[in-house]
């Protein structure tokens, strides 16, 4: 696991009240009842200052899976 995955996985812990080992890629806000609408804008906003990046509105749309969120946040982080 990555330093990048390890922090991902302390945030989503943090704000989805959920163990660190059940947060899988798979994880899909749409079928996990914590992550509303509200614990997303959460979730982007804390992984925003954490690794001092900035997503745009559709990029935080797109944001679905927790794979999602590795997927933009690597591309983020190479570039």
């Amino acid at each position: 696991m990555t330093d990048f995955e390890d922090k991902l996985l302390e945030i989503l812990s943090k704000v989805l009240l959920l163990d660190k080992d059940k947060i899988t890629d798979n994880l899909r806000r749409k079928d996990f009842e914590p992550w509303d609408s509200m614990a997303h804008l959460v979730i982007v906003s804390e992984v925003e200052n954490e690794f001092e990046i900035f997503f745009e509105d559709e990029e935080v749309i797109e944001l679905w899976t927790v794979g999602d969120i590795k997927k933009v946040l690597a591309t983020k982080l190479s570039s």
